[in-house]
């Protein structure tokens, strides 16, 4: 089966790739993330995608979508996500990114798609799941689930052995403020006199 992976970062696929490709899978990436905030956040894990591809060699293509996806994610993510429905925002973050690979995958001949979003621990793996399926639905190409989140923390080690980036924070500029706000991390740095031209 050709399978079209989406990829939200290299760290979440190290492990997962390994068991996917053991299985016979043809696969192919697909990096599109316009979730993926501020810009050189956005750069950092472009790259260490790039960085991993170059690793693994050629049975493991990658196609990106290398363009920043500010406008485009603030045009279609409900910004009041909390207010009434508290993962609104990611339900529709997820939707974005899954119907995007879907007709990628249906474009170019794909048997099915899949994507690394549902090997994480950290991501509302039933509400990736439906979003999966409802893409499956509505462009006709069948959605392959999978659920590796019991290899994250290898995954993890695996990324951090490769010296590959290591993100902090989901993608977003709401996920970045969440993981920021409660903290004095960044907020200090620099002598005195940097301090008073701030």
């Amino acid at each position: 089966m050709k399978l079209l992976l989406h990829i939200c970062c290299s760290p979440c696929i190290c492990a997962p790739m390994e068991e996917l490709m053991a299985q016979g899978l043809e696969i192919e990436g697909y990096f599109y993330n316009p979730n993926i905030h501020p810009l050189l956040e956005f750069r950092r894990r472009l790259k260490s995608v790039k960085v991993y591809e170059s690793t693994k060699g050629s049975p493991f293509p990658v196609h990106y979508c290398e363009d920043y996806g500010l406008e485009e994610f603030l045009s279609t993510v409900a910004h009041e996500g909390g207010k009434g429905h508290p993962h609104k925002r990611c339900e529709d973050c997820y939707h974005m990114r899954l119907l995007s690979t879907a007709r990628y995958a249906k474009e170019h001949g794909f048997d099915a798609f899949s994507t690394a979003l549902l090997f994480s621990t950290h991501q509302k793996h039933e509400l990736v799941k439906e979003a999966g399926q409802e893409a499956s639905s509505l462009v006709g190409i069948p959605f392959y689930y999978m659920d590796y989140r019991h290899l994250y923390e290898k995954s993890h080690a695996m990324a951090k052995k490769r010296c590959l980036y290591l993100q902090s924070y989901c993608g977003c500029i709401f996920s970045e403020y969440e993981r920021y706000a409660p903290t004095a991390m960044h907020l200090y740095k620099g002598d005195e006199k940097e301090t008073e031209r701030i």
